[in-house]
This record gives C-alpha cells, structure tokens and sequence, in this order.
C-alpha cells in the first residue's frame, strides 16, 4: 500500500485486511518478541499494527 499524503496513518504500514495485519503481528511477535494488535484506522479504513494495549 503507497502512503497517502495528508493523512495522519501516511507514515504507517497500512493492510488491506484484519487477517493480514494479524499475520504481521505473529510474524514480529515471532522474530522479535514485541507483542502487536491489528486495528482499523479511522482515517484511511485500512489496517494498521499498534503496540499499545
């Protein structure tokens, strides 16, 4: 997904699905051991990763 410009999320990595979004997280809580969830932005209606509980 190409950033946006002019939305607050531009500079985050945005997924077109929960379901891909949660993939990611499991890879980087994986390879990392940085626990990550999945929400949907309100901006631009794509999903981002968030490490905030």
């Amino acid at each position: 997904m190409d950033d946006i410009p002019g939305l607050e999320c531009a500079d985050k990595l945005a997924f077109d699905s929960e379901k891909e979004a949660q993939d990611q997280a499991r890879v980087i809580k994986w390879r990392r051991d940085m626990k990550l969830k999945a929400y949907k932005c309100r901006h631009c209606n794509l999903w981002h990763l968030s490490s905030n509980p």
